[in-house]
């Protein structure tokens, strides 16, 4: 049963809503023409120049007037039509602004909502909203949601500092919050859902889904903090994680959109989304929050052990913005950059000066690797300084990006130094500086390839009792990158080791550092005594790289290392591919267009060289390729075998040619932020860029007309003013 306790005596609360709000009789009165759409139990709670907020006090679902459109956004459903697939449960979740999931004693979870629920509600008017005192009885979990209008739509918060468990056998699980808006019902409304999948991806609204079950995605990937290991297959190529915690809907494209941003909590948040036809009629998709979830702890070597609770409760804020488009704007381009400019304005994304006026090229060079003789190991060189010089000199590139892999003494699977120090058989440290000075005499850049936080297995160069994470089962990390099986390093001794490098290769200049693993890696370490969940780290990562004495450029970074990269390596070409979802769509490039450059995979290792070159061109994302002197069959006893095809004698006209049609389209909008991208038909593109320049993308296999010009199959074409 519902008890709610207004704040104070009664007659001062109707005296704070009135200086607030203005007389009751005009405050909670929906406007004339909404009338229908707002139910009397809907209090007007703030308006500002775009919107009108009304709040339900009882389930604390909420509706948004968009002043500009008149269309009103609700955040849950109030009545259920002939056909909804809903159960008491679901019909709980659909009409209450917060449900939990709670865990008791055993580690069973159960999901409850305000609307099904014995709770009480606490209800404070704020400037521009309302802040409400949350409690679930029974469980003895509260929690303070504060719900506000803002210029571009509406916050929600929920303090860490709010959360409590007054009951030991009950803790809270997952929060979810406003899970139902702007819920659709099947095929009734045009439009779709945007999923932060690889480069983006899209649902669009149907009736019925081939898919089986829900979509989850763990916003910044799996924490190896609790589940302690990935298993090592070098044959199998993981999914992209969420690098960005954003998702949208659109109700018509072109008419009306939401975008969801979470600006804290994503480090322990999760995107999930329903398709209708899995278990209700309805399209909707929502953030939900963990904050204690259970896990098996081993009882003896045997195996044998228990689930169990973990103890300590996660602790992070939460914030959500909802920005709500209208018009033009209403579609996943204007979703895209209504993210960009959040993150620019928030000092997560600046942008990147652009010196020269061809693209650039990313080129990233194998030194080399050990193999096993007996009881030792042997050097493979793959690539020397000299020999790296000769190449560049060949491809006659001067805006490359040079990446050097595997320069460490014996090579890319053994520990990098602390200090500067190269494998004796590739060159000399001076060479390496001259190399660089000249790569940047001309345009271009070289940076070290580093995993700052790998500690690699079977290797010498860290301490296994002091410097590894541990996970809540007592063990450490494990994962692999490149091949390798790798542990991973508590942030201490991660900050130790990069700063006594990077201090090392600052005395060099104009040598950088491209960092992998870090920028999207992102595990809690429950080590006693140094221990840091996934919130804490975030902060960490971003102020150790804030900091850096040298260039950094990253490897798929997550939104909260944007600023801090000089560019973006291996943006995604597409999605997961999952069942769920109805086509790829350039969400991530369009968000870092005209500010941050991006570069896609090795071009070397594509399954499809022509599809993947015309959707680098129509992504906007600049070439990569691995390159070595050596054929790789020098290679195939060590650990980078995985690199298959990588010679220059192979590559490298290739390359020139590649790189030279490639420039024709894209040279002229370096820099440029893309405003828009429509399906001109089946199989062709256009995507428009702020100087007004168009590059039209034809997929199909046969010729396409438009504006005068012919797009030929399987080809580009560069239209030099949008029409």
């Amino acid at each position: 049963m519902c008890k709610i306790r207004f704040i104070g005596f009664l007659l001062a609360f109707f005296a704070a809503l009135l200086a607030l709000f203005g007389a009751s009789d005009e405050t909670w009165a929906a406007p004339a023409t909404q009338t229908d759409e707002i139910p009397p139990s809907y209090r007007q709670v703030a308006e500002n120049e775009r919107f009108r907020l009304f709040v339900d006090f009882d389930t604390l679902a909420f509706k948004l007037l968009d002043k500009r459109s008149g269309y009103v956004w609700h955040s849950g459903l109030d009545e259920l039509q002939e056909g909804d697939r809903l159960n008491r449960a679901w019909q709980a979740f659909a009409r209450s602004g917060v449900s939990i999931e709670y865990l008791d004693a055993r580690a069973i979870n159960r999901r409850v909502s305000l609307t099904n629920a014995e709770h009480t509600l606490e209800v404070t008017p704020i400037d521009q909203g309302v802040s409400v005192q949350v409690t679930f009885l029974e469980f003895g979990i509260s929690l303070q949601l504060i719900l506000q209008l803002e210029a571009e739509g509406v916050r929600i918060e929920v303090p860490s500092s709010s959360i409590r468990e007054e009951k030991p056998e009950f803790k809270l699980g997952l929060l979810y919050l406003y899970p139902f808006l702007g819920a659709t019902r099947g095929s009734q409304t045009p439009g779709y859902m945007v999923l932060p999948d690889g480069v983006g991806s899209l649902i669009r609204f149907a009736d019925t889904t081939k898919a089986r079950n829900m979509f989850y995605g763990r916003y910044y990937g799996p924490d190896l903090g609790m589940i302690a290991a990935l298993p090592f297959d070098p044959a199998l190529r993981r999914p992209y994680p969420i690098a960005f915690p954003v998702f949208g809907m659109v109700h018509g494209e072109g008419q009306n959109a939401f975008l969801s941003i979470v600006e804290q909590g994503a480090a322990y948040g999760e995107i999930q989304a329903h398709p209708a036809g899995i278990l209700t009629n309805f399209n909707f998709l929502y953030n939900a929050f963990l904050y204690n979830e259970s896990y098996y702890q081993a009882t003896n070597r045997a195996g044998a052990g228990v689930t169990v609770v973990q103890r300590r409760t996660n602790e992070f804020d939460v914030v959500v913005h909802f920005r709500f488009l209208t018009g033009e704007e209403a579609d996943y381009v204007g979703m895209a950059r209504s993210y960009q400019r959040y993150l620019v304005e928030k000092g997560l994304l600046r942008k990147v000066p652009v010196t020269n006026p061809n693209i650039g090229i990313r080129l990233e060079f194998l030194g080399g690797d050990k193999e096993q003789i007996l009881l030792w190991s042997r050097f493979v060189p793959m690539t020397t300084l000299a020999e790296m010089e000769e190449i560049l000199a060949a491809l006659q590139i001067d805006n490359a990006e040079v990446v050097y892999y595997g320069w460490q003494p014996l090579g890319a699977s053994s520990m990098p130094p602390t200090a500067l120090r190269l494998e004796r058989s590739l060159g000399s440290v001076a060479e390496l500086r001259a190399l660089a000075e000249r790569i940047a005499a001309k345009g271009g850049h070289f940076s070290l390839y580093l995993d700052p936080q790998a500690a690699l297995r079977d290797e010498a160069g860290y301490s296994p009792r002091n410097d590894l994470a541990i996970a809540i089962t007592n063990v450490s990390l494990t994962g692999y990158n490149r091949n390798q099986v790798v542990f991973y390093f508590t942030f201490d001794a991660l900050r130790r080791r990069f700063d006594a490098l990077q201090r090392a290769i600052a005395a060099h200049p104009p040598i950088g550092l491209a960092l992998d693993q870090i920028g999207w890696m992102l595990y809690s370490d429950f080590r006693s005594g140094r221990s840091q969940n996934r919130a804490q780290a975030v902060e960490a990562y971003r102020a150790l790289l804030a900091e850096s004495l040298v260039r950094i450029v990253l490897y798929r970074p997550n939104d909260y290392l944007f600023s801090a990269a000089e560019a973006y390596f291996d943006m995604p070409l597409g999605n997961n591919g999952y069942v769920y979802t109805s086509e790829a769509v350039p969400f991530l490039p369009i968000v870092l267009a005209g500010h941050l450059p991006y570069y896609g995979e090795a071009l070397n290792f594509s399954a499809n060289l022509q599809e993947d070159l015309l959707r680098h061109v129509d992504y906007g994302i600049y070439p990569s390729y691995f390159l070595t002197q050596q054929a790789t069959t020098a290679m195939l006893n060590t650990r980078s075998n995985w690199i298959f095809t990588s010679s220059y004698a192979q590559w490298g006209e290739h390359i020139r040619q590649t790189y030279r049609w490639m420039n024709e389209l894209l040279g002229p909008v370096r820099g440029q932020a893309i405003v828009a991208r429509h399906q001109l038909a089946e199989g062709v593109f256009a995507t428009t860029y702020a100087n007004g320049k168009q590059i039209i993308v034809n997929y199909t296999r046969r010729p396409f007309f438009y504006q005068g010009v012919t797009v030929e199959a399987r080809n580009a074409f560069l239209l030099e003013g949008a029409p």
